[in-house]
């Protein structure tokens, strides 16, 4: 979602979803609320974070990404005189290249969930799989941790731990 947001719906910066929001001035009280935002400023061409830890392999996934930004870069370039919610057939092809590599990315963090899952059979015979989080987040080497910690809180985890965790339970 993005939207110009009202300086009386403030409030909003603080929900627990991401989404782009832009504010025409900066408020003084804007400070409390930034420990979760990624701060954009277009007139001085300037990201401020807060802390993010590093991407378990990060490295490989640059690179896999290189060539991708490369060319959406490339085509970038030609399509400034163009509107930008057009895109030719390079640049959606690109996209879905880039899409395809993180959703690779981000299924491989959770390759091994099944060695943290216990997977019961109810009296009615359906299977039922419970993720052990402190064993997954465990599992991984102390220095990606950090990151994966924050990971299996977050509602894309839920969903693509839930849908590795049913595949299990389908299993006979």
């Amino acid at each position: 979602m993005k939207m110009v947001l009202p300086m009386r719906m403030l409030d909003f910066l603080d929900a627990p979803v991401p989404f782009l929001v832009g504010v025409q001035h900066k408020p003084n009280e804007l400070k409390m609320k930034t420990s979760n935002l990624v701060q954009v400023n277009l007139l001085k061409n300037q990201v401020k974070s807060c802390y993010l830890p590093t991407l378990p392999r990060h490295k490989e996934l640059v690179t896999e990404l290189r060539s991708i930004h490369s060319r959406l870069s490339y085509e970038g370039s030609i399509a400034n005189k163009h509107p930008t919610y057009r895109c030719n057939e390079v640049q959606a092809e690109a996209a879905t290249q880039f899409l395809t590599v993180m959703r690779q990315y981000l299924e491989s963090l959770c390759a091994n969930l099944r060695s943290h899952t216990i997977t019961s059979v109810q009296s009615n015979h359906d299977r039922v799989s419970l993720l052990l989080k402190d064993s997954f987040i465990d599992s991984f080497p102390s220095k990606d941790q950090p990151f994966i910690k924050l990971f299996v809180d977050t509602q894309l985890f839920s969903v693509l731990s839930d849908s590795r965790l049913s595949s299990f339970e389908n299993e006979h």
